[in-house]
């Protein structure tokens, strides 16, 4: 079942209930960098809540005495609480979504005065999936919070950290801008639930679906075997024909310009999601949920055209060494890749210099399993390199990033 929570200030006896915002009531429903309650918290630690004893509480802490110590040992006496999760159900007063400003004003510093440290949530993981670290921070114990954790490191750092600012929440201070003569130590929580690397997702934009959520690396994606490559060209031929067609990659960002997709960059600007992922989960649908689903059969889709380029590939002429090369249109529809980590591609050289190359003219694909008659293109062949030669490639450019440092 996992443990319930509710976010609570003791001293003004106000409490946040996650059922009355429509979120499940659980950590892992709500506690992303990108979830509107995380901002509404910031937002009343920076104003109204300044200086609050302000807690994250569960329906699984014990109700003993003895399980606490400190600041908030001092305030269960002073008030008489036993169980904190039922005196911020029961004894305080509830805030109503329009109570609540839950929008991104761009707090981006939170300093501890008594602990002397301070976060710079820039240098905290922002992809979807990753935690923002202030509620785990002022959440005194109970880490049954139904995170799934894929990187054992990340787990080990969220264990320890967790409620380890129970005892001086009174001095959070949180700013858009970093305090001057303030010399503190910087602490930058790796509270992540997914593996290193960068991950993608499919998007259509005209029909708000998305395939391959939590699943995709691009080495995945672009393997010649994989499910989702043969999805996509599946959906390509039929369905999502002529349609605006995207592999995103979880931290593209919202600033992100293309022309042809004005009104996607407005909605994202308006919705006050930072991430083009983050954006497209929430307001998008799984494509597997459509009654026809997806088709992963292979097809024998060989011929892969772009009319407004004039130009088309012949699969065949891909390289393929054995399975492992990186079929191509993955990498002409990427957003969001830059080649900063492990998995991930040189920005240019080796056929890398066409990555996203063709997301501008995505309406304009076709695939067919033989050549289209009267259509006389010149080919395109990107020549991706192989998987196993990417670490390779990346290495060498590390290197001469490196070099350029000195």
């Amino acid at each position: 079942m996992g443990s319930y929570t509710m976010i609570v200030n003791l001293d003004k006896k106000e409490s946040l209930s996650l059922h009355d915002f429509g979120y499940g009531a659980k950590m892992a429903e709500w506690c992303y960098h990108h979830d509107p309650l995380v901002r509404a918290l910031h937002n009343l630690l920076a104003g109204p809540w300044k200086g609050d004893r302000v807690y994250v509480v569960t329906d699984h802490l014990p109700t003993d005495d003895n399980s606490y110590s400190g600041e908030l040992a001092a305030a269960r006496k002073e008030l008489g609480i036993k169980s904190l999760y039922r005196f911020a159900s029961d004894e305080c007063r509830k805030l109503q979504p329009d109570e609540v400003d839950t929008e991104d004003h761009g707090l981006r510093y939170i300093y501890n005065h008594e602990l002397e440290v301070f976060l710079d949530l820039a240098h905290c993981p922002v992809n979807l999936d990753d935690i923002a670290p202030l509620p785990l921070l002022i959440a005194p114990g109970g880490s049954d919070f139904d995170f799934k954790v894929d990187d054992e490191d990340a787990a080990k750092a969220m264990e320890d950290a967790e409620g380890c600012w129970v005892d001086s929440v009174r001095a959070i201070d949180i700013r858009k801008e970093p305090l001057e003569d303030v010399d503190y130590e910087e602490f930058r929580p790796n509270f992540t639930e997914m593996r290193g690397g960068r991950y993608y997702e499919l998007i259509n934009v005209d029909k708000g679906k998305y395939l391959g959520c939590y699943l995709l690396d691009m080495r995945k994606l672009a393997a010649p075997h994989n499910n989702c490559l043969r999805a996509l060209h599946n959906l390509l031929a039929k369905r999502w024909k002529g349609d605006r067609v995207y592999a995103v990659a979880y931290d593209a960002r919202a600033g992100w310009d293309m022309p042809g997709n004005e009104d996607l960059c407005a909605d994202l600007a308006q919705s006050g999601y930072k991430e083009l992922c983050g954006y497209t989960i929430n307001y998008y649908t799984d494509a597997l949920d459509d009654n026809k689903g997806c088709d992963f059969s292979n097809r024998g889709l060989r011929y892969i055209y772009n009319h407004a380029l004039k130009v088309f590939i012949d699969l065949e002429h891909c390289p393929r060494d054995g399975g492992t090369a990186a079929m191509p249109l993955p990498l002409l529809l990427a957003i969001g890749n830059r080649g900063d980590v492990e998995g991930d591609y040189p920005a240019a050289g080796d056929g890398f210099e066409h990555l996203g190359a063709w997301c501008e003219t995505a309406r304009s694909i076709e695939l067919s399993k033989e050549p289209l008659p009267g259509v006389d293109y010149a080919e395109f062949r990107p020549d991706f390199l192989p998987v196993e030669k990417w670490d390779d490639a990346m290495g060498n450019e590390n290197e001469d990033d490196e070099g350029d440092d000195d």
